[in-house]
């Protein structure tokens, strides 16, 4: 099986749901959402669940499992629209609460397409022994982030501790360490490797390059 790319229909059904955001209208073009969105994620999913098993075999075959829901769940939140604008592909292990975890990840939207890999709501333990593990070889942990460091694609994006924790280590460091979780995160504007079979590779590449520090915050994980 090949995946062929994501069809420009699928950011146009975004960009209408961005301004159509109610279940009448919802009803009226579930056919769009399943044919260009829902249909293509699950198909990319499957093609790649098999390559992802190669850097983590623990990770679920399902892709049920993988793939998120447009179907917004508005009981506790503020935000009562029923749908998101966004879907996403979490690569994640067989656990109760995935996003305590590190995931590699693709999300595509309206406007841009993201991709990479994180822990996003890493447990206070999790990251304590994250940075005793920095702290007894921080030499290690260089070594973890050598090869995304020039990736010009690749952030680090996290919440940071108000009053910084004691840090003595290199400044390359220091940026991870106040982290209260890890999230290596890219972003694109729709372009010809979105709608083509070239963001299969895309992608994987980019897992390849983050699975030194994905297997990092394996070992850190409590």
């Amino acid at each position: 099986m090949k995946f062929p790319g994501f069809s420009p229909k699928a950011l146009e059904f975004f960009h209408n749901l961005e301004r159509n955001n109610n279940r009448e209208w919802f009803a009226g073009h579930r056919s769009e959402y399943v044919q260009y969105v829902a249909d293509p994620m699950k198909q990319l999913a499957e093609v790649m669940i098999p390559m992802v098993q190669e850097l983590d075999p623990n990770v679920v075959s399902d892709p049920k499992r993988v793939c998120s829901r447009i179907y917004r769940d508005t009981r506790f939140s503020h935000n009562k629209l029923p749908y998101r604008p966004n879907v996403w592909l979490a690569f994640r292990r067989n656990v109760d609460c995935w996003a305590e975890t590190p995931v590699y990840f693709f999300e595509i939207k309206e406007k841009e397409y993201l991709f990479g890999m994180g822990a996003y709501s890493a447990k206070a333990a999790t990251m304590q022994n994250f940075r005793s593990r920095i702290d007894n070889d921080p030499e290690e942990f260089l070594r973890v982030i050598k090869p995304f460091r020039k990736d010009k694609e690749l952030r680090l994006e996290s919440e940071q501790y108000k009053r910084p924790l004691p840090c003595a280590h290199p400044k390359e460091i220091v940026l991870w360490y106040q982290s209260k979780s890890v999230a290596l995160i890219g972003s694109k504007e729709p372009d010809k490797t979105l709608l083509s079979p070239k963001i299969v590779d895309f992608l994987m590449d980019k897992f390849v390059l983050l699975k030194p520090l994905y297997d990092y915050l394996w070992k850190s994980h409590l």
